[in-house]
């Protein structure tokens, strides 16, 4: 028999249209024993695999009736937003049909909204045949720079800003300033200045970014309307995010709620913005990130200001997050959460109470929070890069950006012009207008963005993890990130 949480993850998988194997990749990402891997499947309405030569089979029971896998239907309508007006372009069509394979990170809702774009564009463009490839945002990186190394990559890739460079730096894509000089309107000047740093090197651009965004305080309004706790708003300091996370949290086991939903890791590119700057402190000197100074005094005492929030049970453990279903905050198991632009459109299928989104709030010496987003690129391995620019073209145009990110209310546009269209979209929250708020205020850019940025959190990582594990002291952990990551960023020195 399944446990109420595996009921419930189960019930958001079908939400998303998961095949078998996805549930089983989640469930074993999770940690999920065979026992209730197998509660999960008969969850889900999916028979357990057969057990192998080493297991005892199960007394015979009747054959179920087979059962196609669900498919996901989209939460969006095709027709919004369908019309454009759509870019003309400066490159002439294919004459005869040409194929081009996109790669994608998409949750599984949003996925189904790429279908609906792809397949409108197709009957602009009958001679170009989209294949779009989505692949879990874990696995992503590791699987395209194995396809690089193999010179088999898509035509068109999705880049996170954190990748961006160091995947520049390495030849995997064509630079884009001769198409986007071919285009009458393109208009560079309405992409804001950030969203373009992470793509930019040599004085070229190689990606053209679909959003840059702020990180925003997400809430549970029904959680804060029980405690009778107002919600947040410019009052807040972090002092009262804490407050109300250890305010907010209560309960045991898998009915846990807790306040927060995670804490700051020198693992994370993002980390020092909302995290360090709000307390006078930084991760590394920006923008060449050449200098670390996470074991620095205001560093230390920013980190185990925030440590507290762990010793006080207020965000889940390790031990915690094999009760808590996944995505926590979409179950309703958690008060608050920082995420950027893209979380809506998952949270808004996924969940069944009222939510909203906030600033994130100031802190004693600062009001930060970060700014980031993702890119396409061109691979080098693109065997119809003129037919990669057009889709790229309209995908990243006012249009485009309107109709995967305004209208769907995923937010957060790298173009100006399309902001609007997310500040008007009915599945955007009423915080929407705070988002942009903090974009014009409040978000920084000084991210880790550098070549060696997967190096230096790569490296910081795996030694914060013995903090989260109750193994390290903060300021231990600190000083050996600081002797593990400082030989990486000297050569930034140059």
């Amino acid at each position: 028999m399944a446990h109420r949480h595996e009921e419930e993850l189960a019930r958001e998988l079908m939400r998303r249209g998961l095949s078998r194997r996805e549930v089983l990749k989640i469930g074993m990402r999770l940690g999920l024993g065979a026992t209730s891997l197998g509660a999960l499947l008969a969850a889900c309405g999916q028979a357990p695999a057969a057990p192998s030569a080493d297991q005892p089979a199960a007394a015979p029971t009747a054959a179920p009736a087979a059962q196609p896998e669900p498919t996901a239907a989209s939460i969006f309508d095709a027709s919004v937003g369908a019309s454009g007006p759509w870019p003309s372009s400066g490159v002439a069509e294919p004459g005869s049909p040409v194929e081009i394979s996109v790669a994608h990170a998409w949750d599984a809702t949003f996925f189904e909204r790429q279908k609906q774009f792809d397949q409108l564009f197709m009957e602009r463009h009958p001679n170009i045949i989209v294949k779009a490839e989505n692949t879990p945002w874990g696995e992503f990186r590791q699987k395209y720079v194995a396809q690089a190394a193999g010179g088999a990559l898509p035509d068109l890739l999705y880049v996170q800003f954190a990748w961006a460079q160091e995947l520049i730096k390495n030849g995997l894509f064509i630079a884009l300033d001769d198409y986007i000089a071919r285009e009458a309107d393109f208009n560079i000047d309405d992409f804001t200045p950030a969203s373009l740093v992470s793509y930019q090197r040599d004085g070229k651009l190689w990606g053209i970014p679909y959003d840059e965004g702020p990180g925003n305080l997400y809430y549970n309004k029904d959680l804060f309307d029980a405690a009778g706790i107002g919600y947040p708003d410019d009052s807040w300091d972090l002092e009262r995010l804490k407050a109300v996370a250890i305010q907010l949290t209560q309960g045991e086991g898998p009915n846990k709620i807790f306040g927060l939903a995670e804490l700051p890791s020198p693992g994370d590119t993002l980390m020092a913005p909302p995290y360090l700057f709000p307390f006078g402190a930084e991760y590394l000197t920006e923008p060449k990130e050449d200098f670390v100074r996470i074991n620095e005094p205001a560093a230390v005492a920013a980190m185990e200001w925030w440590q507290e929030l762990r010793d006080r049970g207020a965000v889940p453990s390790p031990a915690d997050l094999q009760n808590v279903a996944w995505p926590a905050f979409q179950f309703g198991k958690i008060a608050m959460t920082m995420q950027g632009g893209g979380a809506p459109p998952p949270i808004r299928a996924g969940s069944n109470f009222n939510w909203d989104i906030a600033k994130w709030p100031k802190g004693p010496q600062a009001h930060k929070t970060f700014s980031a987003g993702s890119a396409y690129m061109i691979t080098r391995d693109s065997k119809n890069p003129d037919a990669a620019w057009i889709y790229l073209n309209e995908y990243i145009s006012t249009a485009g950006q309107a109709y995967m990110w305004g209208s769907t209310g995923r937010g957060s546009p790298s173009r100006l012009s399309a902001w609007p269209s997310y500040i008007n979209s009915p599945f955007a929250p009423p915080g929407a207008t705070l988002v942009e708020e903090a974009m014009r205020t409040t978000a920084s850019h000084e991210i880790i963005d550098q070549p060696t940025g997967p190096q230096v959190t790569q490296a910081a990582g795996p030694i914060w993890d013995l903090v989260v594990a109750g193994e390290l002291d903060v300021k231990s952990a600190l000083d050996q990130i600081f002797a593990a990551v400082d030989p990486i960023v000297a050569q930034n020195r140059t």
